[in-house]
């Protein structure tokens, strides 16, 4: 069936595609809310095309779709195709869906690094974050804060007088060859200290600075110092919510369909265990509320006895669908359910009531 044909054909509902080129390799795989709206956005809206975009679209030759209940379903989806499939474009395109990665390469002196991707190094990676601008404003200003190596080279040319960051005082001036390399190890340990979340000193000067330079009204300033606020303050949060992922936390979402159904999600870390769909109006009934006390119980104390060791690519799939969930917290409902919770039924029974209002 020619494309276009098929784009006729598509529902105006939640779900996945796979695009699949003339040898019947899956290529790529995206998630949508209108599947409709979405996929014939590829093949109708060619303005201003990324190239690795347009590279895939020319090599479309059909295309399938799975219909989903909700938003948040296609999404899980779309990472667990992901990670089975590995379709070429969406590992090449993985900036174009903004994950990036602060790195400290494993050097005598190391710089603060923005890349799209972790490599099988012995550098240390922070992230995934789902901010590009948020990074590089926060790469900005700790560069300044621990007077960071900025020399454009990869290697180290040593300048007697040093470079003009060393003159501003923006930079240990690493490149004279009078700083020792524990010296300035000294500097990467703290700003991983920071990104790490273990020292709030750098944010918390920056913000007495931001207050100084609006009490002045020197609004400049005051902008360019608010950036750096944010882009400080995204990495914090993200990086918060990768801690956050290696614990493997229980999760209960929860995504209206419509006035009447809602869908349940019980998710461990980046596993989906379980889904439902339920009645809300039913779910008043003692019979429905011991019905989901039991489910959440029986899951989620049966993945309890899985042990198995995070590798990072489950610890950074977590993190993404953690971001989600708290991105979407105004249409998706989710909780994190402690492991004293479990087998407490007035403790679950409340968290249904939670949902329910």
């Amino acid at each position: 069936m020619l494309i276009k044909e098929k784009l006729k054909q598509l529902p105006q509902r939640p779900g996945v595609y796979l695009m699949e080129d003339s040898l019947g390799n899956i290529i790529y795989v995206g998630k949508a809310k209108n599947l409709k709206l979405r996929v014939s956005q590829y093949f109708y809206d060619k303005k201003d095309r990324e190239p690795k975009v347009a590279e895939m679209i020319d090599n479309i030759h059909t295309f399938h779709y799975r219909v989903k209940d909700t938003e948040l379903e296609a999404f899980l989806e779309e990472c667990r195709l992901i990670k089975e499939l590995q379709p070429r474009y969406n590992r090449q395109m993985k900036n174009y869906q903004k994950y990036s990665y602060l790195k400290v390469p494993n050097e005598e002196y190391p710089k603060l690094m923005i890349v799209n991707d972790k490599s099988d190094d012995d550098a240390v990676y922070f992230g995934p974050f789902t901010s590009l601008h948020g990074v590089e404003s926060a790469v900005h200003y700790l560069n300044d804060f621990y007077l960071l190596r900025k020399c454009p080279s990869p290697g180290l040319v040593k300048k007697p007088n040093g470079c003009l960051f060393r003159d501003l005082g923006t930079c240990l001036g690493v490149c004279t060859g009078q700083i020792s390399s524990e010296k300035y190890r000294v500097q990467i340990e703290n700003l991983q200290k920071f990104l790490n979340g273990n020292d709030r000193f750098p944010i918390q000067e920056l913000r007495i600075k931001l207050n100084s330079a609006i009490e002045h009204l020197d609004f400049e300033k005051a902008a360019r110092y608010k950036e750096y606020y944010l882009g400080l303050s995204h990495v914090l949060s993200k990086q918060n919510l990768v801690q956050s992922s290696r614990k493997n936390r229980n999760i209960l979402a929860v995504e209206f369909m419509n006035t009447v159904y809602a869908k349940l999600f019980l998710i461990k870390g980046n596993r989906l265990l379980y889904q439902e769909k339920f009645n809300g109006a039913a779910v008043d009934s003692i019979e429905s509320r011991r019905h989901l006390i039991q489910i959440i119980n029986d899951t989620f104390v049966s993945a309890k006895k899985d042990h198995r060791q995070l590798t990072q690519y489950d610890i950074d799939e977590a993190q993404i669908i953690y971001s989600y969930l708290k991105k979407n917290r105004k249409r998706i409902m989710s909780f994190w359910i402690p492991s004293t919770w479990l087998n407490n039924e007035i403790r679950l029974d409340n968290l249904i009531t939670k949902i329910m209002l």
